[in-house]
């Protein structure tokens, strides 16, 4: 049963990797239709106006020519902090050997970034199965301009080298502008009202091919030959997975995209699928099904992050 669920944690695993990747996968580039059109018309805007109103009408008709997404990655270039909450539900049913278990988990992740001089805090919290495991990863620059990763497991802290471009995973900027791409896939949906205030709302569908894509480029399912699965099985398993549609929305007021959220479970729920069909024998009379997984991310408090450091504590290990 231990090796059988190494898939249960494989879930995870690509989960997480899918909200990194975003839309890194996307090759064509579809043009985002305009949230809002000009209220004025084509004889209004050619009719003689006073002139102290002419003087004003460029400036309205600027506004509305504005398109939220493309300036919500503009505005993402010149961010020196924020704060991003990325929540993970997932729900998961396992069969196997005569045994069930049903798993209910919800994974909390608080993001801190600053930019000068990169620094990344991640405080996660797990609760899965009537149990909670705190989390925690600090990142900073070294004297010699690498950078150290602290890493707090729930028990022990380790501290490793590494580089910049390793970071990216633990980067709440990043993860949101690599989610959104360039925008241009994006369809306008209209207005939402948010916790945060009003927002433009866009959608987004990953084909399955896309997916496919995704998953492969991330290094997600590196750990699948753990499970007895070969590079061709693994190919094979992937087609046919179906497409996810995914939303980011961008805050009216400040033009910051400040969420981004996709439903994964029917993708999930073939995936599943696949692995216990390509694990052959090893997996005879098992089954898993995955009856809810969702992600969510929400940002916030751009150039406005307080400095933290490093505890103590992780330092001494």
């Amino acid at each position: 049963m231990k090796r059988k669920f190494l898939a249960l944690f494989l879930t995870a695993t690509l989960a997480f990797s899918f909200a990194a990747c975003g839309n890194d996968s996307k090759d064509a580039a579809k043009d985002s239709a305009p949230v809002e059109e000009s209220a004025g018309t084509e004889d209004s805007a050619d009719a003689e106006l006073p002139e102290a109103e002419a003087t004003d009408e460029p400036q309205e008709e600027e506004k509305a020519d504005i398109d939220p997404i493309a300036e919500a990655l503009k505005n993402m270039d010149s961010v020196t902090s924020m704060e991003a909450k990325m929540v993970m539900d997932m729900d998961m049913n396992v069969s196997a050997d005569g045994q069930e278990q049903s798993i209910v988990s919800t994974t909390d992740m608080d993001m801190f970034w600053i930019k000068e001089p990169l620094k990344i805090k991640m405080d996660m919290t797990v609760e899965a199965a009537g149990q909670s495991t705190q989390m925690s990863i600090y990142a900073e620059p070294s004297e010699d301009g690498t950078y150290v990763m602290y890493i707090f497991d729930g028990t022990n802290w380790q501290s490793q080298a590494t580089d910049i471009a390793e970071l990216a995973d633990y980067d709440a900027r990043s993860t949101m502008v690599d989610s959104i791409g360039d925008g241009s896939d994006y369809t306008a949906e209209g207005m939402e009202q948010l916790d945060s205030g009003n927002a433009y709302k866009y959608s987004y569908v990953m084909t399955g091919e896309e997916t496919k894509e995704a998953l492969l480029s991330s290094g997600a399912l590196d750990s699948v030959s753990s499970l007895g699965i070969d590079s061709t099985q693994l190919d094979s398993m992937l087609d046919g997975l179906g497409d996810i549609t995914t939303y980011v929305w961008v805050d009216e007021a400040t033009l910051y995209p400040v969420k981004y959220e996709m439903d994964m479970t029917d993708v999930m729920n073939a995936l599943m699928t696949n692995i216990v069909a390509a694990m052959g024998e090893q997996a005879e009379g098992m089954s898993m099904t995955v009856p809810k997984l969702s992600i969510s991310m929400t940002c916030s408090n751009f150039n406005n992050v307080a400095d933290f450091t490093v505890p103590e504590e992780a330092k001494a290990n």
